[in-house]
């Protein structure tokens, strides 16, 4: 048995899927559960596979297993959270959807907002590609035609602006911030003499 093509026959998808279901019903105790288990199991296993992940198809049984054990985990995780939310009082279908939307307030978000819309079009084009498209110095470097080191600085004073508008919106003093209020004649001179 081998994995030429990256990919598995009807027969092994069929046998591994109740393996893995006989499995997650053991450890949870709830049918619905274990399918679900099986199911996501088997999706990432032959994921897996497609990306050639598993070359050795004797270890398909061991790798399936092992897959099937972090989302029993991942399960066993969800309900741990849902039953300590309901221990709290807390509702939890009112819970954010993720936890950045549970840490950023309303007010927050407009504030960012309006301290993005004061930057730059070039500065907020820099901090769009990087934290909303995902790009690298580098490849933003070869996307804008700039060089990579002058990317990083770029985009370290593009978000000292915005953390300065960001938080001179929110009240606070931006010179506290670590990374603002400096200015450079408070950097040492080159050479060690002050």
């Amino acid at each position: 048995m081998s994995f030429p093509d990256r990919r598995l026959t009807s027969e092994q998808v069929l046998a591994l899927r109740g393996g893995l279901r006989l499995m997650a019903l053991h450890q949870l105790q709830d049918a619905d559960a274990a399918e679900e288990v099986a199911q996501e199991a088997l999706e990432r296993l032959l994921a897996a596979i497609r990306e050639g992940r598993l070359s050795d198809p004797a270890k398909l049984g061991a790798f399936a297993r092992s897959i099937a054990q972090h989302v029993i985990v991942d399960v066993l995780r969800s309900r741990a959270r849902v039953k300590s939310l309901e221990r709290a009082g807390i509702d939890p279908a009112d819970r954010a959807p993720d936890a950045l939307t549970g840490l950023v307030t309303g007010e927050e978000l407009a504030s960012l907002r309006i301290a993005m819309g004061e930057l730059s079009a070039s500065n907020r084009n820099l901090l769009r590609l990087s934290y909303f498209e995902g790009l690298t110095c580098a490849e933003l470097g070869l996307r804008l035609g700039i060089p990579a080191e002058r990317i990083r600085k770029r985009k370290q004073r593009a978000m000292d602006r915005l953390r300065a508008a960001f938080l001179g919106r929110m009240g606070h003093d931006a010179s506290a911030s670590p990374t603002l209020g400096k200015s450079a004649s408070s950097k040492p001179a080159l050479g060690g003499a002050e």
